[in-house]
């Protein structure tokens, strides 16, 4: 077999053989721009995504995610409650100037902000003292108190039951558990009422 000779080729052969690798080259170099064109978009909206921003402090209640939870629970000095993850459910956040958290779960269709009390709620709050403040509170006849253990106690009123006050010693914080349908104290004994870290 007879080696060709790139003298021998005729300009017109050499043009079309050049113009048929040149075109190749042209789609996998156009392929690989839009290949690497389109993983790096990916990986700005997965930043977007998991980075999306907190709603400021006191700017109302905002519809958030677990993972923008978890980071903000991850960049405060104290805890934040939560009852865990729950499918079906939204993930309402509230924050204020006074260091008060709310975490309010609303099933599928509820807006932010809605006005209804009809939903479970926990909210973390910034107060020093709280477990002393409980147990004072928790003379009163109408209070019932609950051993959480780990010297922490709850409280609530028998007249309100959807409410719970929980605290344990040396923390900086309370925690408030409402649960319209009255179970807030089993979800508190239950263990289910527990830190976003």
């Amino acid at each position: 077999m007879d080696e060709l000779n790139p003298s021998d080729a005729s300009p017109s052969r050499s043009s079309a053989v050049w113009l048929r690798g040149g075109r190749l080259a042209l789609v996998v170099l156009s392929t690989c721009a839009v290949a690497i064109a389109l993983f790096a978009a990916s990986l700005t909206v997965g930043d977007e995504r998991r980075a999306a921003a907190l709603p400021p402090v006191n700017s109302g209640p905002a519809l958030v995610t677990q993972d923008q939870l978890e980071r903000l629970a991850a960049s405060t000095p104290q805890p934040i409650y939560w009852a865990g993850p729950k499918s079906g459910y939204s993930y309402e956040l509230t924050r204020t100037s006074s260091g008060r958290i709310y975490v309010r779960y609303l099933p599928s269709g509820v807006a932010a902000g809605d006005p209804r009390p009809d939903f479970l709620v926990v909210g973390t709050y910034d107060q020093p003292g709280s477990l002393a403040y409980l147990q004072h509170a928790s003379s009163n006849p109408k209070s019932v108190a609950l051993d959480i253990g780990d010297g922490g106690i709850a409280l609530f009123d028998s007249a309100h039951p959807s409410s719970v006050y929980f605290a344990y010693p040396r923390a900086p914080y309370e925690v408030e558990v409402y649960d319209p349908s009255g179970a807030a104290s089993r979800l508190v004994l239950a263990g289910t009422i527990r830190p976003l870290r």
